[in-house]
């Protein structure tokens, strides 16, 4: 009797164990559904010349003396497979002469002359828009000029002489020599020639106006109702010149207006139709971290930890109802709404430690920083349907956490890149064209109790943040693993694609989250893309480990080669 008893006992608990076990299991279901486009222009960067903070952009990379890009920038460039760049600004574009940054300005004599940005700053002017179109066509990437457009709105010029000095600038980009073009702009295709380039810079897009929202302190707001009547009229007239005269010059460029500003995002498609191409809009998160809030106590440095900030900074933008990265701003959705496709022109994990927090050792993560901006990724790849194009702030730069590849004036260091801007590079060169559909089962979940300058406590965060694109012949996995201390185990399920045997590349982000160097093969990087592994599999149930703190991007192909 006693004999039986321990063996019922036995099954039981092997039965028990044998039940957890499978309702442990994590599943990743692929669905043959196709839910959305993936453009790749998602995975474009914004070439900003700024001024402020001791900021100074592509500047800060070029070779002492010259207007050439020191060793290896291009390099670094090239590995992140940039479709599109936009350049130069920004707040400082309202407050720049596009002539100042051309040789051979038609009326000037002398140099380039530099100018006073927004804060009040200088801005040098080597690297201006021969530099930039040259860049260009050195990546195969294609050109976004953002204008001045406070010229027109605050009334500094009138506004057709205003459109008509920025049309110059697209003449002058985008022109071909014995075009007829208005006004006379055709001389500005000859100063081009002028200048060493006989061939038209491969610009695509112009945006017109950025966050005009600060105009006149604010003026246009970002609230409904905030805009007069008048100024509302005002700023659609400067619009309709600009396109008007931009569309004469160019007829094929493609035109983004701003969608930012509530009263003015929603009557665009009724004035405007299919005038405009795209609606721009910037997030950026979290901002200054000036306290460390738990509910509605400040927390020291003492009482906080590096897995606390972890699981903090890499839950952003915001979070969908599954826990997993996603877009639940209201602007988000005004902007949808006018029926154009959205441009993010500017997005990143932009946060720093300010005011009453405690910056020592080694918080301000950039590995972290890296993972967060693969969030924003996410996010944007969820809502392909409406978002085409995305533009990571800032590219290059020498002082802000946010640069993409980190440069020092005196060249004293070389360039290298940081995690923000490497991550960003991964998926542009992992992913497919389609996002297609997956469930996930069993997906463990987590609190996160702090209140981070912008970032909110919240409940149920996805460990496993799971985006699944394919193309013809490979379906990509895009895994964000969460979990600061655990490798995940997952099963990939095919059986509805109807694959059951092929090759397994698995791809890695992986680094250090204390800013310590970690790429054996490069000391100047602090996070490494490698080959996790690479398999072959005879089921159409897949077993993988996705590793702790981390980024893995899975390529699965029946056909897929060397």
């Amino acid at each position: 009797m006693k004999n039986t008893l321990i063996y019922v006992i036995s099954v039981l608990f092997i039965v028990l164990a044998l039940s957890c076990s499978q309702k442990s299991e994590i599943q990743l279901i692929i669905k043959d559904k196709r839910i959305a486009e993936i453009d790749k222009r998602l995975f474009s960067h914004f070439l900003e010349k700024p001024s402020w903070h001791g900021e100074i952009g592509p500047e800060a990379a070029l070779k002492p003396g010259t207007r050439e890009l020191q060793e290896g920038v291009t390099e670094l460039l090239q590995e992140m497979n940039i479709p599109v760049l936009r350049f130069p600004g920004g707040a400082d574009v309202d407050y720049a002469d596009w002539q100042d940054m051309i040789d051979n300005a038609i009326g000037r004599e002398g140099p380039r002359p530099q100018f006073v940005g927004h804060a009040g700053d200088t801005v040098s002017v080597n690297f201006g828009y021969d530099e930039a179109g040259k860049l260009a066509e050195e990546l195969g990437a294609e050109l976004l000029l953002v204008v001045n457009f406070g010229d027109a709105y605050l009334k500094k010029k009138p506004i057709r002489e205003a459109a008509m000095h920025e049309a110059a600038l697209l003449a002058y980009c985008t022109g071909k020599q014995g075009a007829q073009l208005p006004e006379d702009l055709e001389k500005w295709v000859d100063v081009r020639i002028k200048n060493g380039h006989s061939e038209p810079f491969p610009v695509k897009y112009v945006q017109i106006a950025n966050e005009p929202w600060f105009y006149n302190n604010g003026d246009l707001g970002q609230k409904p109702g905030a805009i007069s009547a008048e100024n509302k009229e005002h700023y659609f007239e400067c619009l309709d010149a600009y396109i008007t005269i931009f569309k004469t010059v160019a007829p094929d460029v493609q035109i983004i207006a701003d969608g930012h500003c509530y009263d003015l995002t929603n009557p665009l498609k009724e004035r405007f139709g299919d005038r405009i191409d795209y609606v721009a809009y910037h997030h950026y998160k979290p901002w200054a971290i000036n306290d460390v809030l738990q509910g509605d106590d400040t927390l020291s440095r003492a009482q906080i930890s590096m897995e606390d900030i972890w699981k903090a900074w890499v839950a952003v933008p915001e979070l969908g109802q599954s826990g997993v990265s996603d877009f639940n701003l209201q602007g988000f959705e005004t902007a949808y709404q006018t029926g154009y496709p959205v441009a993010l022109t500017e997005w990143n994990w932009n946060g720093w430690w300010g005011g009453n927090s405690v910056n020592q050792d080694n918080l301000g993560s950039h590995y972290i920083k890296g993972i967060g901006a693969a969030g924003f990724i996410h996010a944007m790849m969820r809502n392909a349907k409406h978002i085409k194009m995305g533009f990571q702030s800032m590219l290059i730069g020498n002082s802000w956490g946010i640069t993409g590849i980190r440069v020092s004036p005196e060249a004293e260091h070389p360039p290298r890149p940081f995690p923000t801007g490497q991550i960003t590079g991964f998926y542009s060169n992992h992913h497919g064209d389609e996002l297609i559909d997956i469930e996930i089962v069993n997906n463990p979940h987590y609190d996160q109790p702090y209140k981070m300058g912008g970032i909110s406590p919240a409940k149920d965060v996805a460990l496993l943040d799971v985006i699944a694109t394919r193309n013809k012949d490979v379906l990509f996995l895009h895994v964000i693993n969460r979990s600061f201390n655990d490798d995940i185990p997952v099963t990939v399920v095919l059986s509805s694609l109807n694959v059951d045997s092929g090759n397994i590349r698995h791809f890695l982000f992986s680094g250090n989250i204390d800013n310590q160097n970690y790429c054996s093969d490069d000391p100047l990087k602090l996070a490494c893309i490698s080959k996790y592994a690479d398999k072959k599999f005879d089921n159409s149930e897949i077993k993988l480990d996705i590793p702790k703190r981390s980024v893995s991007i899975i390529e699965i192909s029946s056909s897929l080669t060397d």
